[in-house]
Parts: C-alpha cells; sequence; structure tokens
C-alpha cells in the first residue's frame, strides 16, 4: 500500500513496531525533521516505531510533508511549510506569547475579567513600566508588617522576561535590591511555602499539553509528566540562605550542576529520590501522606485550559497576521507548564514553555573543571525524560494525523495489537518503547470534550478578537492604530465611552503604562504605528492591551450580545 520508491533523502525504519498509511491514498506518512534540532532524537525513534518517513535534510523533490517538526518559531516558516493540508508544530508568535511579561498580562486581562478563576497565578509587576506601582505595594505592605510583629517579609522573585534554564534569577524582599529596573524583567510574590516530601525538597511539576487547533480550539494533556527537584534542603527565604538558588529554583540546567543532583539510570532509581521523577510516582509519594491527587490533577487540568484562553486571543491575532495573504497549514504545539504545589496542596501556575525540552538522554557533569570548556560531557541515558517524552511525541503525531482514536480503538479490540489494514503492529523488542504500546492513550482531551461544560463561558475573548479584525490592517500589524481606533469607536457607537479627540491622549497613556517610557522617546520620524510594525515585540505588548483600554465595562457589556 505504501509509496514504492523511497526519495534518496529519506530515512525509514528497519522494523517498525506501526505502519501507519494515509486513508484517502493509502501512502506512507511524512515527516521534516531538518530543524527539529534537539527534539531530532526523539522524533526521529518516534517517527521510524511508527513507520513515518523522516526526511531529516528536507525534501529534495520539492514536494510537501504532512508534518514538520521545527524546534523554535522560524521567521521564513510560511515558505518552509507552504501547504494548507501540512501540520507544523508551532503557531506564530508563540515564542513571544509565552514570555513572562506576555504571559502575566494576558492572564491580567482575564482575571479583570474573571477574578475568581484566576487565582492560580502571583501577583505580579512587569517593569519597568510598573516599578512605581511595585514600589508602592512594597511600602503598605512593610507598613502593615510593622503594625504586626507576627507578620513574615514578603519575598519577591525577580526573572528577566527573555530568561530561561533559571538564568538572571534571584529573590529580593525590598525594591533597593533591584539589580536593574530598565531591563524588561517580571517581579512575583514567591511562593514561600511549597509542599515537601520527606526529603524536604522543593519541587515543581512540569506537565505537558498540546494545542492541537485554535479553530476549533482543541487542547489535549499528557497524562504523564516530570517532577523536577531541587538539591538543596529547602526553607523560607532569609537572608542567610536567599543566594542559594538550589533551594530555590527547580529548573533543570541549574541543578544539574549540584554535587547533590540524582541522577536515576532507572525506573527503581527514581522510586529512591532521583532529582527527576515521574509525576505519577510523586503522587503515588503524596498520596501516602493523605493528598486526593485526583482532585489536585483536576485542578491543573483546569490552569491549563484556562491559561490557554487567556493566551488565544493574541495567538488567533498572530496566526492571522502572519497567513494575512494564503491560507496556512494546520498549526500544533506541545507546551511545558511549570506548576508549584502549595503546602495547602493548591497548584500555582509559575510560568509557561512554549518550547520545552524533549530531549530523552543527559549529560554528565566532567569532574576536571579544567577541561570543561573544551570536552563536549558524555551524554547517557536518562528514563525518566524517555518514560514522558517518547509517548508524548508519539501520541501527538498521531493526533495530529487523526489517527490517535484508530491506533488505540485497535489496541482494545485486538489482544494481538494488529491493525487491519491500516496500522500493522508487530511485537516489540525494544523495553522502553514497549511502555508506549499501552491500550489508553498517553494524550487526554480536556477542551472542548473535558472542560468545555464548566470552563467554556471563559472563552470571551474570542468573539472580541474577531470584532477586533476588522480593525485592523493585518497585512502590517496585528494592533490597532489610531486611524482603526476611531473607526472602531464611531461604527460600534462608543462615542460616549471615548471622544475621538481623547483617542491620542489615551494611546500615549497606553504606550506609558505598557512600556515605562514617553512616546516622545520614539525614534523620530516615526509614529507608533510604524514603530510597531518595525518591531514585532513591542506589538505582542499591543496587541490587545490597546482593545482592552478603549472597550471598558461598557464595550464588555455589548459584546455579550453579539
Amino acid at each position: 500500500m505504501g509509496e514504492h520508491v523511497a526519495e534518496s533523502n529519506a530515512k525509514c525504519c528497519d522494523s517498525p513496531q506501526h505502519v501507519i498509511m494515509s486513508r484517502s491514498t493509502g501512502r506512507l506518512f511524512t515527516i521534516d525533521t531538518s530543524r527539529a534540532k534537539t527534539n531530532a532524537q526523539v522524533v526521529s525513534l518516534c517517527a521510524q516505531k511508527l513507520g513515518i518517513k523522516e526526511f531529516p535534510e528536507g525534501r529534495s523533490d520539492g514536494k510537501p510533508c504532512d508534518i514538520y517538526w521545527h524546534s523554535i518559531v522560524y521567521n521564513d516558516m510560511k515558505a518552509v511549510v507552504n501547504d494548507v493540508n501540512a501540520r507544523v508544530n508551532k503557531f506564530p508568535g508563540m515564542t513571544e506569547l509565552s514570555k513572562k511579561i506576555s504571559l502575566t498580562r494576558a492572564i491580567a486581562s482575564m482575571r479583570r475579567l474573571f477574578p475568581n478563576e484566576y487565582e492560580f497565578y502571583p501577583k505580579s509587576w512587569f517593569i519597568p513600566a510598573q516599578l512605581d506601582e511595585f514600589c508602592e505595594h512594597c511600602k503598605r505592605t512593610q507598613m502593615s508588617t510593622d503594625d504586626d510583629t507576627q507578620s513574615e517579609v514578603n519575598w519577591y522573585i525577580v526573572k528577566p522576561d527573555d530568561g530561561a534554564q533559571g538564568t538572571g534569577i534571584y529573590l529580593i524582599n525590598s525594591p533597593a535590591e533591584l539589580k536593574d529596573t530598565t531591563s524588561k524583567q517580571l517581579i512575583q510574590e514567591y511562593v514561600s511555602d511549597p509542599f515537601l516530601l520527606g526529603d524536604s525538597l522543593k519541587f515543581d511539576f512540569r506537565v505537558y499539553a498540546v494545542i492541537k487547533s485554535i479553530n476549533p480550539l482543541s487542547i489535549y494533556v499528557a497524562r504523564e509528566g516530570m517532577a523536577r527537584f531541587c538539591t538543596e534542603k529547602y526553607s523560607k527565604p532569609s537572608v542567610s540562605n536567599v543566594d542559594n538558588l538550589y533551594a530555590h529554583l527547580t529548573n533543570y540546567s541549574l541543578n544539574k550542576a549540584n554535587g547533590h543532583y540524582v541522577h536515576s539510570s532507572s525506573l527503581q532509581d527514581q522510586l529512591r529520590g532521583g532529582s527527576k521523577r515521574l509525576l505519577s510516582t510523586v503522587f503515588h509519594q503524596m498520596e501516602a501522606r493523605g493528598v486526593k491527587t485526583k482532585r489536585l490533577w483536576h485542578n491543573i487540568k483546569l490552569i491549563i485550559v484556562k491559561t490557554i484562553f487567556a493566551m488565544l486571543p493574541e495567538i488567533m491575532l498572530c496566526y492571522e497576521h502572519y497567513f494575512y495573504d494564503a491560507p496556512g497549514p494546520r498549526c500544533f504545539q506541545v507546551i511545558g507548564f511549570d506548576i508549584l504545589v502549595t503546602r495547602q496542596v493548591n497548584p500555582i501556575l509559575l510560568e509557561v514553555n512554549s518550547a520545552p525540552s524533549l530531549t530523552i538522554d543527559h549529560s554528565l557533569p566532567i569532574p576536571n573543571e579544567d577541561i570543561m570548556e573544551t570536552v563536549e560531557p558524555p551524554r547517557v541515558r536518562s528514563i525518566v525524560d524517555e518514560v514522558i517524552k517518547i509517548p508524548l511525541v508519539m501520541d501527538t503525531i498521531l493526533l495530529v494525523l487523526d489517527l490517535i482514536d484508530d491506533v488505540y480503538s485497535a489496541r482494545s479490540f485486538s489482544t494481538t495489537s494488529v491493525l487491519s489494514d491500516r496500522i500493522n503492529c508487530v511485537k516489540s523488542t525494544d523495553d522502553m518503547f514497549a511502555l508506549t504500546m499501552k491500550k489508553k492513550s498517553h494524550l487526554s482531551e480536556i477542551f472542548p470534550c473535558r472542560y468545555g461544560q464548566c470552563s467554556g463561558h471563559l472563552l470571551f475573548l474570542d468573539k472580541a478578537v474577531y470584532l477586533f479584525m476588522h480593525f485592523v490592517n493585518l497585512k502590517r500589524t496585528s494592533c490597532m492604530t489610531i486611524s482603526g481606533a476611531r473607526t472602531f469607536v464611531k461604527k460600534c457607537n462608543l462615542t460616549d465611552v471615548i471622544k475621538i479627540s481623547d483617542l491620542e491622549r489615551k494611546f500615549d497613556e497606553i504606550y506609558c503604562h505598557f512600556t515605562g517610557e514617553r512616546q516622545a522617546s520614539i525614534p523620530s520620524g516615526k509614529s507608533i504605528h510604524l514603530f510597531l510594525c518595525d518591531r514585532f515585540a513591542y506589538a505582542v505588548y499591543f496587541r490587545l492591551c490597546l482593545f482592552f483600554s478603549f472597550i471598558l465595562d461598557e464595550f464588555f457589556f455589548l459584546l455579550s450580545f453579539v
């Protein structure tokens, strides 16, 4: 049934555990991994196990692949993935949208509308724009602390907006301790009461979700995730321990350099206290301490749904702006959610990672520091990463090819795991891969099926986005210009909410609020509109923020009738 001639630069598996073929054409599916970079190892493994034809250097015949797997959002994605039926594992603009400040703004907008639904995110300030607000908050907090001798000192965590792997993060208890007040940073109230197990090591969860599509919105969560542990015992922040980031930050890239980092060579190792553990392992350990993990898992999944709801308007705008001139491909994305659990078993969202690591090996430390810079550290198998990420990628591929139900239905109805004419399975000789051969999908749909009824009312701003698009020149930008705002106010009969003559002043106020700068600081000869067209990063800040400012409460009321 497959294609009779394989292209010269394709890589196929000699003994696939599955062979999946197109329902309509009967040919093998294809995947381009030429831009997968560090993801290539796991994607290639999964493609081979599924019998998918891989093109590690791209196709030379000009034909499109069914799936393109990229490590980041490439600027030329539109030129590379130019077939509307192709799937690509990135949404345009997602890198910017998941940055700390952009995420905070998105959640803040939803919190303004639904304050009781978005309490899972710490109180936050982004500087330099909100430096004065943060200083005022600290002043009020200090006054209340002085009045109450039993009050504890409030601590805050400072994160660079575009930081990763724990770089540049530090703790403070006063604005005077800020190392920099001019670069873009996020300040958050530090969660000082994390849930701890018997080893007294702080940990968080990396939970993986897949956005299959945005129109219609379809979200899945991986049933297995990762628990990442610190390498020094936790105690509440104090002047004496605040610099010990090994006790406060769970980032793998930071903690692997600590001598107390425990690498797990087997699943039994992680049970005995590995620095990386399966989420299911830690759930069992929490259950032994009386925690109702089913309820916790329910709340974590709700956080994922609500967070994606908050990001959705900007994702939609980015997609429409990027593919303004032609229909785009079918985008999907694997996203990592970092969740901290408090002592009261309340899950807290810390960050969203639009490009979570999918590596399945582990670099060993080099004992001789003198040769660290010249010698590549040896890499060994990481069983915890394999158990989590191979099923995640495998089922994501099946999901976007619309085969996941067929595969798992066949496994349920056949004790030999053999599909009829579309999927052929053979007995696995690979113990690791056998973990992916379960009869239940590793991905569970959480929207719309699972949480559609209880959270559907939060899908409020997607309607606003479609209205917003009518007043935006998507060919040039994804933000509203002064001209578009004037048309918007007139056509929506909002002159009683804001006067046309006040619009330019409002623009200035918004620009200052979100950047900490006055309009006069914009390079001469460029309007805000042209400035945003030139600088994508600033467009992110303005996408919906301008919109929200003009709408106010009256316009939100009007939208309920649209």
